[in-house]
Parts: C-alpha cells; sequence; structure tokens
C-alpha cells in the first residue's frame, strides 16, 4: 500500500527536499502527492524556517510548462521554478518516494479573470472567475495538455487531478461573503452554470436549458428576496435530475479524455469533490463510480471532524463508488479533524476496511511535526 504526504514545493524549497524525505520516510510513508499546478492561498506555516506565512502565486505551475501543447489557456510557471524545481529535487534526493503530481485542474482565478468566456456563469450570467468552466473545447484542451505536459516532468507516476469539474459557489474565493443564509439548494442553484457550452450540451442530451436556467432565475429570485420561498428538489425533480446527469457526464468524459492522452504507464487518479461530506459529490458534476472507472481510481478527501463521522463517509463513499472501485483516502492528521495517534489509527483502520489500496495526509506544511508521530503510530 501506498502511504504519502501531500507538499508543497515551498515547503521542500525552504526545509530541503532530502530533509523532508527523511521526515516522511521516518513516519512511515512512501509517497509524496507534490503540488504542481495549484491556486492562490494564505497559508500558516508552524514549522517553516523562512516566513510563517506565505501567499502562493495564483493559477501558476511548478515545472516549465511548454507553451506548444496549449492553445488559448496558457500556464504561468511560478516565480520560484527560476531557482528551484522541485520535481526535479525530489528525483535526486528522494528518489524512492512515489511521486504523484497533485494538479489543481479548473480552479484557476488567474486564467477564469483572463478568460471570462470560458468561466463558469450564475444562472443570471454573472462569471465566477474562479472556476474555468470544463463544458468549454478549450477549457478542457488545456486540462489534458496540462495533465499530458505533467506527465512529462522528471520523476511523475501518476498524475491526480483535482477540481476537474464544476465548483460549488462557495469554493474559499477571496474574501467569499455573504449576509444571507444560503440554502443548500439556493447555493447549489447559484454555482449551476449555464454559459453557451453548458446549454449546447444540455441541448445535445435532450433537456432544455434555457428554460432551467430561466426556473432557476425566478426561483433564487424568489428566494433572495424572502428565505421561505420553494426552491427546486434539484436531485428529484426530473429535469433537474437530468441536468445533473449531464453535468457528471461532461466532467467523466473529460477525465476519459486525459487517460486516454496520458502514456499507459503513468497513472491517473481523481480528487473527486471538495465537499464535506462526499455525499455532496454531485454538486461538482461528480458521479464517483463512473469517475473511478474512467481514471483507473480516486483520492477521496476523508474531511469529516472525528473517526465515527470519517469513518461514515469513507463507507459512503465505498457504497457510492461501488465494490470494484480502487479507492485512496486523505486524512488530516491534526485538528480539527482527530485529537492524536489513537483516532488517526481509528481513520486509518477505517480506510483500510474499506478496501484503500492508498493512504495519504493533508499537509506537510500547514501541520506540527508532531503529526508525523502521529502517522507513524497510527500506520
Amino acid at each position: 500500500m501506498l502511504r504519502a504526504m501531500f507538499v508543497y514545493p515551498w515547503d521542500l524549497q525552504d526545509e530541503g527536499t532530502a530533509e523532508v524525505a527523511a521526515r516522511l520516510a521516518d513516519a512511515g510513508l512512501n509517497a509524496v502527492a507534490l503540488a504542481t499546478a495549484y491556486h492562490a492561498g494564505k497559508f500558516l506555516r508552524p514549522h517553516a524556517p523562512n516566513g510563517r506565512v506565505i501567499f502562493p502565486e495564483d493559477g501558476t505551475v511548478y515545472f516549465r510548462p511548454d507553451p506548444a501543447r496549449y492553445g488559448r489557456l496558457q500556464p504561468k510557471a511560478a516565480g520560484m521554478v527560476a531557482e528551484y524545481d522541485a520535481l526535479a529535487g525530489l528525483a535526486r534526493n528522494a528518489a524512492s518516494l512515489h511521486v504523484t503530481a497533485w494538479t489543481v485542474g479548473l480552479h484557476n482565478s488567474r486564467l477564469g479573470a483572463a478568460h471570462p468566456d470560458l468561466a463558469c456563469q450564475t444562472p443570471f450570467g454573472d462569471v465566477l472567475v474562479n472556476a474555468l468552466c470544463p463544458s468549454q473545447p478549450e477549457v478542457r484542451r488545456y486540462l489534458i495538455a496540462l495533465c499530458l505536459d505533467t506527465a512529462a516532468q522528471p520523476g511523475v507516476r501518476e498524475v491526480t487531478v483535482e477540481t476537474p469539474g464544476f465548483q460549488t459557489y462557495r469554493h474559499g474565493h477571496h474574501h467569499e461573503f455573504e449576509l444571507i443564509d444560503l440554502r443548500a439548494a439556493a447555493e447549489t442553484l447559484l454555482g449551476t452554470c449555464f454559459c453557451r457550452a453548458c446549454l449546447d450540451r444540455a441541448r445535445q442530451a435532450g433537456l432544455g436549458g434555457a428554460a432551467l436556467a430561466a426556473q432557476a432565475r425566478r426561483s433564487l429570485d424568489a428566494f433572495l428576496a424572502d428565505e421561505t420561498a420553494t426552491l427546486p428538489d434539484l436531485q428529484r425533480e426530473a429535469d433537474w435530475a437530468a441536468l445533473q446527469a449531464c453535468r457528471a457526464e461532461t466532467v467523466t468524459s473529460l477525465i476519459a479524455e486525459i487517460r486516454a492522452a496520458l502514456p499507459p504507464d503513468v497513472g491517473v487518479s481523481v480528487i473527486p469533490s471538495v465537499q464535506t461530506p462526499n455525499a455532496l459529490a454531485w454538486r461538482e458534476g461528480s458521479d464517483l463510480a463512473a469517475l473511478a472507472r474512467a481514471a483507473g481510481r480516486l483520492d477521496v478527501t476523508a474531511y469529516q471532524r472525528g473517526p465515527k463521522p470519517i469513518a461514515a463517509d469513507i463507507a459512503g463513499v465505498r457504497a457510492m463508488a461501488g465494490p470494484d472501485a480502487r479507492l485512496g483516502f486523505i486524512l488530516r492528521p491534526t485538528w480539527p479533524h482527530v485529537a492524536g495517534a489513537e483516532e488517526l489509527a481509528a481513520c486509518v483502520a477505517s480506510a483500510r476496511s474499506a478496501g484503500a489500496d492508498r493512504i495519504s495526509f493533508y499537509n506537510y506544511g500547514h501541520m506540527r511535526l508532531r503529526s508525523l508521530d502521529w502517522i507513524a503510530a497510527a500506520l
């Protein structure tokens, strides 16, 4: 079984690739999931030697991309790449570690702001610049090219794609804020894309996308005026359920295209959701069983709080993905998810009971180093 740690390239640069690799090995880990395409943030670093707070560059990659692979959407190398190549550093100093390229796909505010016609749109036509739309042909071309480019980098044995599909309205975007208590249905409607490409896909599926968009606007207008307004049941009402199936096919087919494009000796996995619990993954267009078949494996976040809710989430994922799906689970070995090695061990046991072929931990740079001791004890 692979036992992996999610790692940022700036932590390897600041603390030393060999030093971090040795710490991971001492904790019983044999793999890393290195951020190779990532978004902006504001991160507290408990054990960083150079700066305890970091603001990563928005929507950049951590290798030197080949511009010829891409179309309108061109990746941008982060500034640190000029002086530090994390993948090359791992290949030189930690060759025994299995390297997965952790690739944030369509959550890219830099590209969305530069190309608003390729970003998701609310039912009102508002552009969600943080979310590139997977229905758009140029966006699909970009993500396939990004995964191919990433797979060609030194030492990469697998590409793990995060945010390959639609994002929910709330996605932790810069200063995201409202003074209205958004019910789940309202939030989901606000995050449902009705751009031209999505309307085209709906029409090809035999759906009246424009009529659904009009219904969404009416429902949201009523809700924004009065919280008691009735909202559609987006999973049970026939037309809306059909739209969810159309969105899921959009995402699944994109992952299938990525798998077909990559060399067969490079693995593909998908982080199907950033929702908690994973029963909400449908809101992102994620059909767990279909994605597992298309990619070959899922890496699923288990970010509930406490061993029992985490165990329930893990069991629910296995039920949704099916008995034959290859699953890995990502655990947070720290507050507020677990309180020590014993609780983490219970979560590891739940993942193993669900037939996980990989257990991963998030994230080296965010946690106290004592969490490595909890991991070692839990494993």
